[in-house]
């Protein structure tokens, strides 16, 4: 069968149209996606860990650009509305840290909604895209806790593990 030049060519603007489509949403995605695995470094600090972990799961440092792990630490005095101040040797310790394990996120800093408050990780548009069907209600679960409690339904999430294969929301 043979098709007319203006349906071929047609036909052939059709499946262009269609690559370059795929292209940029590949390229949007590329640029926003993380890995599965985000690994804590092996020579993650005891202090990072007791620290943080103290108040909240220990965030997988590669989550955040190092720039946004920066503006973590500069307002640690009022950190989500409590004041988690370090002295200055252990502060310099963490971020020393966090910086180096953060180096691959090339990720723009995405800045947080609430003025004066760092970025938050529940608040990128990677972790948007990731949760868009995940409704508000199943967050508000108090089994959930929260998008912030990433632990909940990511099992392995504090050791970078947040393949969508093991994913559990609880009841």
């Amino acid at each position: 069968m043979r098709l007319g030049k203006p349906l071929a060519f047609a036909l052939l603007a059709l499946a262009v149209v269609g690559l370059s489509l795929a292209a940029a949403d590949d390229e949007h995605t590329r640029r926003y996606q993380r890995p599965k695995r985000l690994a804590v470094p092996a020579d993650a600090p005891q202090l990072w860990k007791d620290e943080c972990a103290s108040c909240h799961m220990l965030y997988p440092p590669g989550l955040l650009p190092a720039q946004a792990w920066r503006q973590q630490l500069d307002t640690l005095a009022a950190h989500y509305g409590s004041n988690a101040s370090l002295e200055p040797e252990q502060e310099r310790e963490i971020l020393d840290f966090l910086l180096r394990a953060s180096a691959r996120n090339r990720l723009p800093v995405e800045p947080a909604q609430t003025a004066g408050e760092p970025p938050r990780i529940s608040q990128t548009r990677w972790f948007e895209h990731k949760h868009d069907e995940v409704s508000a209600a199943k967050f508000r679960r108090e089994s959930v806790g929260g998008p912030a409690n990433c632990v909940a339904c990511h099992r392995d999430a504090e050791r970078g593990d947040f393949d969508d294969d093991r994913v559990k929301i609880p009841r």
